[in-house]
C-alpha cells in the first residue's frame, strides 16, 4: 500500500495518543489497588486497637475485683478467637505511686499498643 505523508502523520498521532491513554489507565489502576490495600490495612489496625482497648478494660476489671495490685500479666487472646488471627496481651505493674497497664492488640499483622495509668 501507498500511504501519503498526511496518513503517516495521523498514524503516529494515533499511536502516541493510545500510549498516553494506556499510561493514564495503568496509573489509575495502580492508585485504586493501593487505596484498596490501604483501606484493608486500616480496618485491621482498627480491630487491633479495639483488641488492645479490651485488654485494658479486662485489666481494670481485674484490678477493681482483686483490690490489690501484684505485677500481673493477662493473656486475653482466647477472648478474641472468633476474630481469627488476633493476639491480646496485657501487663500491669506498680510504678511510683500509680499503676501502669500496657496492652497490645494484634490483628492480621497490624499491631497497636495502649498504655493507661491508674
Amino acid at each position: 500500500m501507498h500511504y501519503t505523508q498526511k496518513q503517516k502523520g495521523s498514524l503516529y498521532l494515533t499511536v502516541v495518543l493510545l500510549g498516553v491513554v494506556l499510561a493514564i489507565a495503568v496509573g489509575v489502576i495502580g492508585v485504586v489497588v493501593n487505596s484498596s490495600n490501604l483501606a484493608k490495612g486500616l480496618g485491621d489496625s482498627v480491630r487491633a486497637f479495639h483488641i488492645a482497648d479490651s485488654g485494658i478494660e479486662q485489666a481494670l476489671y481485674s484490678l477493681r475485683k482483686q483490690g490489690s495490685v501484684p505485677p500481673l500479666n493477662i493473656n486475653c487472646t482466647n477472648d478474641f478467637s472468633s476474630f481469627g488471627a488476633s493476639v491480646c496481651s496485657v501487663g500491669i505493674a506498680n510504678e511510683a505511686s500509680s499503676i501502669v497497664i500496657k496492652s497490645t492488640g494484634t490483628y492480621n499483622g497490624s499491631q497497636r499498643r495502649i498504655q493507661a495509668t491508674y
